[in-house]
């Protein structure tokens, strides 16, 4: 009995060792994200940029929709749908001009952290804008 209650004492110090040790302890990924959107600064390329961040799963090209208002023709730029992320890829539409508006990459780091991060057709960052978050939707603080 003795050796067992021993051998329950050392798991558990092993597991507190590995929480505190290993990061976990520490681990915010709203404080990972908040210092990943205020890294990224218009000018940057998109390499750059996804240095301070998890590489992405998916982007979005950015679209022109064509439309009438009032009479009158109008055009706006949306994201499109989203496409599977691949560095190789990317670049390659980037060199043959085939996102000539840009395209917009979103960044979710927790239920109250997410951003936007929005590219020119040369792949240089525009802007880095908050995206719409769970905490947003439930009218949570965001911490």
């Amino acid at each position: 009995m003795r050796s067992i209650l021993g051998l329950l004492i050392a798991v558990a110090l092993g597991w507190v060792l590995m929480y505190y040790a290993g990061g976990y302890g520490s681990f915010d990924p709203s404080q990972q994200g908040e210092a990943a959107k205020a890294a990224i600064r218009p000018g940057m390329s998109w390499r750059e940029a996804f240095t301070f961040t998890e590489t992405p799963k998916k982007y979005r090209p950015i679209q022109v929709r064509k439309g009438r208002m009032g009479g009158q023709d109008i055009q706006t730029l949306v994201p499109g749908p989203a496409i599977s992320f691949r560095a190789e890829g990317l670049e390659q539409r980037l060199a043959e001009n085939g996102l000539p508006h840009g395209f917009t990459v979103t960044f979710t780091y927790s239920s109250s952290v997410a951003f936007t991060v929005t590219f020119d057709g040369t792949g240089t960052v525009v802007s880095v804008e908050d995206a719409f978050t769970t905490a947003d939707l439930l009218q949570m603080e965001k911490h």
